[in-house]
């Protein structure tokens, strides 16, 4: 047991994802590690947000927010998700009932600091020690700016925050993964607490490299961290304890179950309310018409303005109904996929589509984990606006000419999975920012336009 003088206890979470199964153990926990402790600091450390679940679907992420602000947190810090997974318009306003800062230096707002989010934050323990907290978020270049945000080098803003701080003890909210992390505690003397996140990773009991501490919890609040350390009165932490809990060895209680069913029941409530459209028909996604598919890449053909699109049958995960609704929608497309505009040589599009057709089948059955894909296999290819027989492709009904240009419609899972290199090496290709497949599919159909 440390002896409580000097001792300052820091309990964090990071990458929930929306994962509200886990939260009344972690509710529990920041509140019982809190117990006894003058000098206790509670962080998120970024995704937080997961657009997956109906509650978090529902308010746009403020139902996160919402439990967040009972954690009592001293400060979080945003990850890809609620940097990426929100339009620029939501995530300006998702923070707007947190009694929490959120520390994020190296986003900007037309090269200002965004009006929900401080550079920095400085405390001062009982025992007389000043602590800077920073946070800084992965860096996307390729997509940040067409959201309508300016993201800096996360290297080049901490170097510069660290040289000017002046406090005896530092602290980093990182959302940039472990690669970085280690990357700079060895670069960096005075940075003393790397608080991780990102790449999912654990670091069971702490890390320490060249000085400096580094906790990491994994994901989806399957772990939550706990810190204590002991300080000298100059201020140097002479005692550390670093823990990643595993979710498992917390208890349950009875009613955490109703807790859990209720703010999933909530979010399905609000989404039902919201009625799409009153199609003429159902559509079935079976093979081998998969009406549901064709049905959806029409929608992202005509919102996109691209006469052909190429998909996946997997993308639609369930049955679209004659009377749709939002929670349909969330059901049908729960991905965090945008669709890609790509402009390629008809020689290109030719060895585009072998190789679609090619790994596809392999692809077909597969599980697939990652990339913004919440469905569950890959599925057949689906063409829209061009066909592909015996090596032959149609595109609009007419012959592929070698040195023509033709604009293609993917989701950008392809641009970003390894899945089709040669899709990724040909051509140029503009990610269609800043809506979801299924927030383009629902102002498509709320607009009322016939197909």
């Amino acid at each position: 047991m440390i002896n409580q003088e000097n001792v300052l206890k820091i309990l964090h979470l990071n990458d929930l994802h929306s994962h509200f199964e886990n939260y009344p153990k972690i509710k529990r926990f920041f509140k019982e590690k809190s117990v006894g402790f003058s000098d206790v600091l509670r962080f998120d450390i970024g995704d937080n947000v997961d657009r997956s679940h109906p509650l978090t679907e529902a308010t746009l992420g403020k139902g996160n927010i919402a439990l967040m602000n009972d954690l009592q947190l001293t400060a979080a810090t945003i990850g890809n998700n609620e940097g990426l997974g929100l339009q620029k318009s939501m995530l300006d306003v998702l923070y707007a009932s947190a009694n929490f800062p959120i520390i994020l230096s190296n986003l900007k707002d037309k090269g200002l600091q965004p009006s929900w989010a401080v550079e920095k934050k400085t405390v001062m323990t009982s025992f007389g020690m000043t602590i800077d907290i920073f946070g800084l978020t992965a860096p996307y270049p390729l997509a940040y700016p067409d959201m309508g945000w300016d993201i800096l080098d996360p290297q080049t803003v901490l170097a510069k925050q660290l040289a000017d701080s002046e406090a005896d003890f530092t602290i980093l909210l990182s959302h940039l993964g472990w690669r970085f992390d280690e990357q700079a505690a060895q670069t960096f003397d005075n940075l003393n607490l790397i608080l991780g996140a990102h790449t999912h990773h654990v670091y069971e009991f702490g890390k320490y490299i060249d000085g400096t501490m580094l906790a990491a919890a994994g994901r989806y609040g399957e772990y939550v961290g706990e810190v204590t350390l002991r300080f000298d009165d100059q201020f140097q932490c002479i005692q550390s304890e670093i823990i990643a809990e595993d979710k498992h060895h917390l208890a349950s209680k009875p009613e955490d179950k109703a807790v859990i069913a209720e703010l999933a029941s909530r979010g399905h409530d609000l989404l039902k309310a919201d009625q799409v459209a009153c199609l003429p028909n159902g559509y079935a996604n079976q093979y081998p018409t998969y009406e549901a598919s064709y049905f959806v890449a029409a929608i992202l053909a005509a919102e996109n303005q691209v006469p052909a699109v190429i998909m996946n049958s997997g993308m639609i995960v369930d049955a679209i109904p004659q009377l749709l609704t939002l929670d349909d929608l969330h059901d049908i497309l729960p991905h965090s996929i945008r669709m890609v505009k790509w402009t390629v040589s008809g020689s290109e599009l030719k060895a585009i589509m072998a190789e679609l057709y090619d790994v596809g089948n392999y692809l077909k059955t597969q599980k697939i984990v990652g990339m913004g894909f919440r469905g569950k296999v890959f599925g057949d290819i689906i063409l829209s606006g061009m066909t592909y027989e015996n090596d032959q492709i149609l595109y609009q009904g007419s012959p592929v000419i070698d040195d023509a240009d033709y604009r293609i419609l993917v989701p950008d899972q392809y641009l970003f999975a390894a899945y089709f290199p040669i899709l990724k090496a040909s051509g140029t290709a503009e990610i269609q920012f800043p809506r979801f497949m299924r927030e383009t599919v629902a102002d498509y159909l709320k607009q009322g336009a016939s197909h």
